[in-house]
């Protein structure tokens, strides 16, 4: 049966992500950060004020579309290529009487769950840069404080009580936010959570290239290795540019390098925690049954009559009791036996002499 869409839970996740975003309005509005006080012989917030290589509206404005589109493609490919030949597979849904295409829904929950993950990192940095109030590097060149800054005692005081001599107002209030980064929480969460979720999404199982090398050679000019490497190099590039990122935000001395690496660590934290225990990327990878002559989603086809379906040798259940079903080879029912190669890859106990056997027997015969 088709599943029930509830109008009242779209417009309840629309309110939360309202209601999260409030706060983060009201703390660039009309928070003030917490006024540190500073030792004017303290070198690292000498440095000289540097416009940002990435400013903050280029990273939003380049942060979160790649996201969006990646998302989109991603989902587009699986309905209209993976799962053109097996629709009838995954589940209906429908509002009321109205039919809802389960792109539509895939689209809601992925997208939803990304902009819940930037409301609650956003929402975590606010809350520390505003609450530590930590100085930046450039804050004794943008503040100019009326105590410490062309003269400083030779006894090593903590000043707390100075004004700001500067004119630029806005520049005083960022000078006082350095803790932790935002830049680099932002980039290395988006960096994770689009990860795991390509890593989640576009599954496609395969066999060790030392199990099965002929195979292996047999896809090699096929869509599969191709799918196979434009994944890994999205990802790199997700996480090569949240680290340039973070080394942007030091270099143009914005933060100090502890800034960075908290807000880096904070940021993947997140993206991992909102991909795997509240999107359930994994959870909701939809693979159909092997056993659907019908399908052949995610699987490599060897022949007409066999077809392996496999990831770090975990293979798809089938009934003993079916009458016919296809020959189910896994990574891990496949072993080497033969004094030439040594012991198997998969069981490291070597055979026993007397018997030349493995004892835990991983083969499993089709049945006739």
């Amino acid at each position: 049966m088709p599943v029930q869409i509830s109008i009242g839970r779209v417009l309840c996740d629309t309110l939360i992500l309202i209601f999260l975003a409030i706060p983060m309005l009201i703390f660039h509005k009309w928070v003030k950060p917490y006024k540190r006080g500073f030792y004017c012989d303290d070198e690292s917030l000498r440095y000289p004020y540097l416009e940002s290589t990435i400013t903050r509206y280029e990273l939003v404005a380049v942060g979160m579309p790649i996201p969006i589109i990646i998302i989109v493609l991603t989902e587009l490919y699986r309905v209209y290529f993976w799962e053109k030949s097996c629709s009838s597979q995954f589940k209906k849904y429908q509002c009321g009487s109205r039919k809802i295409h389960r792109l539509i829904v895939r689209l809601y929950v992925f997208l939803g769950y990304f902009f819940l993950g930037v409301c609650f990192n956003q929402l975590m940095v606010d809350i520390g840069k505003y609450t530590i109030g930590r100085h930046r590097p450039h804050f004794m060149e943008v503040c100019k404080p009326n105590i410490g800054y062309t003269t400083c005692p030779g006894d090593h005081k903590y000043i707390n009580d100075f004004e700001c001599t500067g004119t630029d107002k806005k520049a005083i209030h960022e000078s006082m936010l350095s803790f932790y980064s935002g830049h680099a929480s932002f980039s290395f969460f988006i960096a994770w959570y689009i990860s795991l979720y390509l890593r989640a999404r576009l599954y496609r199982p395969l066999f060790s290239r030392l199990i099965v090398p002929v195979i292996q050679f047999a896809l090699f000019f096929g869509a599969t290795w191709v799918a196979r490497l434009i994944v890994p190099v999205i990802q790199f590039a997700l996480f090569f540019g949240a680290t340039w990122v973070a080394y942007t935000r030091v270099s143009d001395y914005k933060h100090h390098w502890s800034d960075v690496l908290i807000g880096s660590m904070l940021g993947s934290s997140i993206g991992i925690i909102l991909a795997l225990y509240i999107a359930e990327v994994f959870k909701r990878r939809e693979i159909p049954p092997a056993h659907d002559s019908s399908c052949q989603f995610g699987l490599i086809p060897i022949d007409s009559k066999n077809v392996a379906n496999v990831e770090e040798g975990i293979g798809v259940d089938i009934p003993i009791s079916s009458v016919s079903r296809p020959q189910i080879i896994t990574a891990r029912q496949i072993v080497l036996t033969g004094d030439e190669r040594g012991p198997s890859i998969i069981n490291n106990t070597a055979p026993s002499p007397e018997t030349n056997k493995v004892d835990d027997l991983h083969l499993l015969e089709p049945v006739k």
